[in-house]
């Protein structure tokens, strides 16, 4: 005969604890899809204004879903940011700058993580100091350092008026200064990479000494390869920082025409005049109201979506990687 299995049986004691579950769960929904509306809602705002008519801008209808399709607003964003120029432009030098820092953060985590010299202690409290300390605050010795580039009196010897480079106005200072360890947050990555290798178990590197490996060869085939959460968090912020971030670009080459970020907020801060400057290369058969502000917000709307766009690729391409990196590198926990 087949057994059949009774309920359990209810008591008061197990209600409570279900009923406890079940508003701790609602609660937490609740508060994910609050930041989730919080988070994306910007975002969906501008996809829908990208693509909504101009015409049709402003209706009540036209709100979450467009009464008419269109890319007239994605054409005219398009050619006021010069996408074509600035977009490979500043993923060149987002890329440079990004894979500067992470040579250079590298080798100075493993060293503080695996080597012992004589003041470690000091110099790692130096890090821990550019991290607690805001950037904009040294960017005033940076630059007058920079106006006059001598590198500890050696330049001056060769140079006809006995005088430093001006390295100013030119990427070239935001390279020197990623390559030395003084680029946006380096001190942040060189404290996760620190993070990084002292999870890692000593054993391996003893392991590959003992097989005849040198200092070199073991770093680059056993420590490398094991750091790669590391090397994914480290570099999806540098570039994600650098991508956002003009203050450097704003004291060390304020003349930068081809940088992305630089060109929207040109751009935007007088849309009327942007708009204007761009009337001739409207196609006749577009609605270009380049005088009604509700226009002008949409194509600034629009404009920062394609700012956003890149990033959003980028972290569709490695979210799963650069979660699992976060958890496994020290910024967590």
């Amino acid at each position: 005969m087949t057994k059949i299995k009774l309920p359990k049986k209810l008591t008061p004691a197990k209600i409570q604890k279900s009923a406890k579950a079940f508003i701790m769960a609602l609660l937490r929904y609740t508060l994910l899809i609050c930041l989730s509306y919080l988070i994306l809602a910007p975002i969906l705002s501008n996809i829908v204004t990208a693509v909504t008519h101009p015409a049709d801008l402003g209706l009540s209808s036209s709100i979450w879903v467009p009464i008419r399709f269109s890319s007239q607003n994605l054409f005219v964003s398009y050619t006021i940011l010069s996408y074509e120029k600035t977009l490979p432009a500043t993923l060149l030098y987002t890329t440079i700058v990004m894979l500067l820092q992470l040579v250079c953060t590298l080798l100075a985590g493993y060293s503080f993580a695996r080597l012992k010299f004589r003041g470690q202690n000091i110099l790692f409290a130096c890090v821990i100091i550019t991290i607690l300390v805001p950037s904009q605050i040294i960017m005033l010795p940076q630059y007058l350092y920079f106006n006059n580039f001598t590198l500890f009196g050696i330049i001056p010897l060769f140079t006809q008026d006995g005088k430093g480079l001006n390295l100013l106005d030119q990427p070239s200072v935001v390279y020197i200064l990623s390559a030395l360890g003084m680029g946006l947050k380096s001190g942040l990555y060189i404290y996760i990479f620190r993070q990084t290798f002292r999870g890692l178990p000593r054993e391996l590197e003893q392991a590959a000494y003992v097989d005849g490996a040198g200092f070199v060869r073991t770093f680059m085939r056993i420590v490398l390869p094991c750091a790669g959460p590391g090397l994914i968090t480290v570099g999806t912020l540098s570039f994600v920082w650098n991508w956002n971030d003009i203050s450097f670009l704003s004291w060390f080459n304020p003349r930068n025409a081809t940088n992305l970020m630089f060109m929207y907020i040109k751009r935007t801060a007088n849309m009327k005049q942007a708009l204007d400057g761009i009337s001739s290369k409207v196609p006749g058969g577009y609605t270009f109201l380049p005088d009604n502000l509700l226009y002008q917000n949409a194509i600034n709307k629009t404009c920062a979506l394609f700012v956003l766009i890149p990033l959003i690729v980028l972290y569709l391409i490695i979210q799963r990687k650069f979660v699992q990196g976060v958890e496994r590198s020290g910024i967590v926990g």
